[in-house]
């Protein structure tokens, strides 16, 4: 576990949840447990966090009570810890939502990595037009005065831009560093987050449905085996949902549900899963096995945002590199002929 913040990380969520998983199943009394976790804790945000935790387990909190005094922990999962706690199957909750929030920051790591490649193939571009444009293209032109001849309009006009950009190089750092400032910030707040997830999703609808799809379906899995019904589970899974999309998807599922629709089939009706997910739930329905299929399906969707992501990164990458190649031929054309122009004249 790591810091005091808002909302802990996916991956703190998760070890956590094993950590307090392994203490209900071999009979620790959870305060001794969070002691252990304490001692070993590597920073002091960390030690504060558990220390609150232990102050609510010691008044005689339960766990769920304890982890929403403490703050850090979602509304979802103390919610789930409380219904683990009633059902006497707290050990089953939290390695559930182990594997819940290991999935999710799997996800996230994915994401990140598949933003983070991109960008920085983005950042060589501007750097070697840049250079060009700055550096190269005034050792061209003083060649050419020279030699009494002028560059191409093209090479003038990528010139006068560098010369531009170099002008006014300050003012364009302050800007870009004000920019990267204000994207900081906004991460920092709710709202912030909730605007760069909804640009996010709309650059990338299909990804982000498929992400969507899989958490309903780990949350579903997670819900029904801890004992609840499809009923409660599909009402405590639709606040998870963050694309808007999904979430009127889900909604509607639940409307259907309380009508007396069957499971399955809404599900198909609504779309939440097409395709080969929506078969094999209507098979795990029939089966009695519907947790277990869920934690399938969820597992499949993961796998498809992994594909998803790297089908992208293979498009981005070579597209990015003829842009530079265009970019940079082009430039050095706009040079080179007339040098060569000139070169022939002078022979």
């Amino acid at each position: 576990m790591g810091t005091n913040r808002q909302s802990l990380q996916a991956e703190e969520l998760s070890a956590f949840s094993a950590q307090m998983a392994l203490t209900v199943k071999t009979g620790i009394p959870l305060s001794e447990a969070v002691i252990l976790l304490r001692e070993d804790s590597e920073t002091q945000e960390a030690k504060k966090l558990l220390g609150r935790i232990l102050e609510g387990l010691e008044a005689g909190e339960p766990l769920a009570d304890a982890l929403r005094g403490a703050g850090g922990f979602p509304a979802y999962m103390t919610q789930m810890i409380e219904i683990g706690e009633a059902s006497g199957r707290l050990d089953r909750v939290l390695d559930s939502l182990s594997k819940y929030y290991a999935r999710e920051d799997s996800i996230a790591k994915s994401v990140k990595s598949a933003v983070a490649y991109p960008a920085i193939m983005l950042a060589i571009l501007v750097a070697i037009i840049l250079i060009l444009v700055i550096k190269v293209l005034p050792i061209f032109n003083d060649v050419f005065t020279s030699l009494g001849g002028e560059l191409s309009p093209f090479a003038k006009g990528a010139m006068a831009v560098g010369s531009a950009i170099s002008s006014y190089s300050v003012a364009i750092i302050i800007a870009i560093a004000a920019v990267a400032a204000a994207l900081l910030i906004m991460r920092t707040t709710s709202g912030g987050r909730d605007v760069q997830k909804r640009a996010a999703q709309s650059m990338f609808k299909k990804l982000s449905l498929k992400m969507a799809a899989g958490k309903f379906a780990s949350g579903i899995s997670l819900m029904l085996a801890s004992g609840l019904d499809i009923d409660r589970a599909v009402g405590l899974t639709l606040p998870l949902m963050d694309n808007p999309a999904m979430h009127g998807r889900v909604s509607r599922l639940k409307e259907m549900i309380e009508q007396g629709k069957a499971f399955p089939e809404s599900v198909a009706e609504t779309r939440v899963f097409t395709g080969m997910e929506a078969r094999l739930l209507v098979l795990g329905f029939k089966s009695g096995n519907i947790d277990s299929v869920m934690e399938k399906i969820a597992q499949d969707y993961e796998a498809q945002t992994d594909e998803r992501l790297d089908s992208l990164i293979s498009i981005i990458e070579p597209t990015m590199v003829a842009v530079l190649c265009v970019i940079v031929g082009l430039i050095l054309l706009s040079a080179m002929l007339p040098l060569l122009a000139v070169m022939t004249s002078i022979v």
